[in-house]
């Protein structure tokens, strides 16, 4: 049974517990969703279906800006290291940069948020199946 997710609650749930469990880590997929954990922050009422029709410049004007700095701190790497990596990002139109911070861009968003819902689906059928045995159980 899939769940049907609608808000951005959950789906920056799973995008923070994703960034926790990725820490020292560089990988291009850990920067890109540590910058869209961010950039969903408090956009709790926010519909996943409106987050795939926008376009840069709403991104820009709807979600949160984040800095290289956090994004060091967060995923526990060096800010150099981070910098590098967002260039490529950058120039692979995955990542906007401009002077307020750093934003995932639509072709990200185009490429990776329906592979992102289908994970926390998994998930949230496999806990369902845990919760399940463990009450059959009991």
């Amino acid at each position: 049974m899939k769940l049907v997710i609608e808000s951005t609650k959950i789906l920056g749930f799973y995008t923070n517990f994703f960034v926790k469990l990725s820490a020292k880590n560089h990988t291009p997929k850990n920067i890109t969703t540590a910058i869209f954990s961010t950039n969903i922050k408090n956009l709790h009422k926010f519909m996943i279906k409106d987050l795939k029709k926008l376009n840069n410049d709403l991104i820009k004007k709807t979600l949160n800006p984040v800095s290289i700095n956090f994004i060091s701190r967060t995923l526990d790497v060096p800010r150099e290291t981070i910098r590098r990596n967002i260039l490529l990002l950058v120039n692979k139109n995955y990542l906007i940069r401009n002077k307020k911070g750093l934003f995932i861009s639509e072709v990200w968003i185009e490429k990776n948020i329906d592979k992102i819902v289908s994970e926390i689906n998994d998930f949230m059928d496999c806990y369902k199946e845990m919760t399940g045995t463990l009450q059959k159980d009991n």
